[in-house]
């Protein structure tokens, strides 16, 4: 199973796959950025905008999640993909390469995330995380229809993880 884990900057989706694999022996991370960056450090592939806007990034995304796939169970996904056709594209390449891919978002408020990258006090937490908060609160509506949902604004990392891996282990019975 690939679960694909959104929501903004800032929301705790790597926080999130870190812990449920810390908590499932077969559980794995694959970070879809590594793409963007053999993309820009081949000339010419990237310029100025979103890269997730190349139609040869979101291939090389379903084929490189594919790879990583065998052998995890869950492989998680955590990127922010805002744009639903986009979202849609990856979800059903992985589905079409035979693998059950699931989308979770984290949601949040535009109020609580401000308040939570305000008090992130590590080095690298900087305030680039809200730049695309406006572009989120826009997509949330599409996000939200996609698949499961923890809304995150009153919980601790501890449990958006319960969330997660209850409706991880649902996936599975079904």
């Amino acid at each position: 199973m690939i679960v694909w884990l959104n929501g903004p900057p800032g929301v705790g989706k790597a926080t999130l796959a870190a812990e449920l694999c810390r908590r499932a022996a077969r559980a794995r991370t694959f970070d879809a950025e590594r793409v963007d960056r053999v993309f820009r450090r081949t000339a010419g592939l990237v310029r100025h905008g979103d890269h997730q806007d190349l139609p040869g990034w979101r291939a090389a995304v379903v084929a490189a999640v594919a790879r990583q796939a065998r052998g995890a169970d869950p492989l998680l996904v955590p990127m922010t993909v805002l744009r639903r056709r986009h979202l849609e594209e990856l979800l059903g390449g992985l589905r079409e390469r035979g693998h059950e891919a699931r989308h979770l978002l984290l949601d949040i408020s535009g109020p609580a995330l401000v308040e939570r990258v305000e008090a992130d006090e590590r080095p690298d937490a900087g305030g680039w995380r809200l730049d695309d908060l406006g572009a989120y609160l826009t997509a949330r509506r599409d996000l939200r229809a996609l698949g499961a949902v923890v809304d995150t604004d009153d919980l601790v990392a501890q449990e958006v993880a319960d969330e997660a891996e209850a409706l991880i282990n649902g996936w599975r019975a079904a």
